[in-house]
């Protein structure tokens, strides 16, 4: 706690900057600052003073952290949500995929998602970052994945991952910016996408991390995990590897072994430190999420019982036959530049 009270100057300044910057407050608006019990407080107080600042009506709303992501939150936290202009979501059971959550947004709030956030990390990957470089290279970065149809992904520890992307469905460049009505955004650094179910084929080495369940989250072993045609059929390791199998065994819906999403992550101050919105965008990372698919992503997938995201640290990525990304950093031509001015 020492720290955080020697830095309040800093979390302020942070604060402030993703209420003004990210999320876009304005006056007159409605703005929701929403979490559970796992949040810091502080944090989100100076995040609603700002909001406040701002000129919005701003209220703060903290409910009891629940069992699993993607339950529904309390029905008065739901009504809130729905007549909120602007919402910056914190709870580390993230909501993402549930009917309140979907419905705020069919309604036309904006929704900043920053899941499990605490004050360090406000400060480190919105105060101290240079947003501007990171969203630049995000757009490039956007582009060449919209424009790739076959993508393979390898590491030196044994993945050998192979999919084609169909070009009728978007890839979202999640900067962080909410700019329009009824959409979501994460925090920057990162790149999501569906590709193409049934052409998902090979093997993930997950050596970065696993979470949900929450006995896993940072690797101590590596998770070996075969796919055909967008499912997982095979699972292989030590713990982690029985802990996650027997996690999606429980929840009994055949939708949680298949591929949901791919995402890059390219935020250059994330660490690997059991944070899943830090951690999956560890730069020149890959994650691939399995279970409940957002209906953005245009694929076949839909809600399942819950979501997990698995990914593997620094591995070689190839667009149609062109290196883009190898040893966590990016090579592709169109991105040396910018990889330099973030990472140097």
């Amino acid at each position: 706690m020492a720290y955080y009270d020697n830095m309040f100057m800093e979390l302020f300044q942070a604060a402030y900057k993703t209420a003004s910057l990210l999320a876009q407050v304005k006056q007159g608006e409605a703005a929701l600052v929403l979490a559970d019990t796992a949040i810091d407080r502080r944090m989100l107080e100076y995040v609603a003073a700002s909001a406040h600042l701002l000129g919005a009506d701003a209220a703060l709303m903290v409910y009891r952290v629940q069992g699993e992501v993607d339950q529904e939150p309390p029905r008065h936290v739901a009504a809130a949500m729905q007549s909120s202009d602007v919402i910056i979501s914190f709870p580390l059971m993230y909501i993402l995929h549930t009917k309140a959550y979907l419905e705020a947004l069919r309604r036309g709030a904006r929704i900043l998602e920053l899941t499990g956030m605490d004050p360090e990390m406000m400060i480190r990957l919105i105060g101290r970052t240079d947003y501007e470089g990171m969203v630049m290279l995000g757009n490039k970065l956007r582009d060449l994945t919209a424009k790739a149809r076959h993508v393979v992904v390898e590491s030196d520890k044994g993945t050998h991952l192979e999919f084609d992307n169909d070009p009728s469905r978007p890839v979202y460049h999640n900067d962080g910016i909410l700019r329009e009505k009824g959409f979501y955004k994460p925090l920057g650094g990162q790149i999501s996408w569906a590709p193409v179910e049934d052409s998902i084929n090979g093997v993930i080495v997950a050596d970065g991390f696993i979470w949900p369940p929450d006995e896993i989250g940072v690797l101590e072993n590596e998770v070996k995990l075969t796919v055909r045609e967008g499912r997982i059929t095979r699972i292989e390791g030590g713990r982690e590897a029985r802990i996650l199998e027997k996690w999606l065994e429980s929840l009994g819906d055949e939708k949680m072994y298949y591929v949901a999403h791919a995402s890059w992550g390219f935020h250059p101050n994330a660490r690997l430190r059991g944070i899943p919105l830090e951690d999956e965008r560890v730069y020149g990372g890959v994650e691939f999420g399995f279970g409940s698919q957002s209906p953005k992503f245009k694929g076949k997938i839909g809600r399942a019982a819950a979501h997990t995201d698995i990914s593997i640290l620094g591995p070689r990525v190839y667009f149609d036959g062109e290196l883009v990304a190898a040893n966590g950093r990016f090579m592709h031509p169109e991105l040396r530049e910018l990889d330099r001015r973030l990472k140097g």
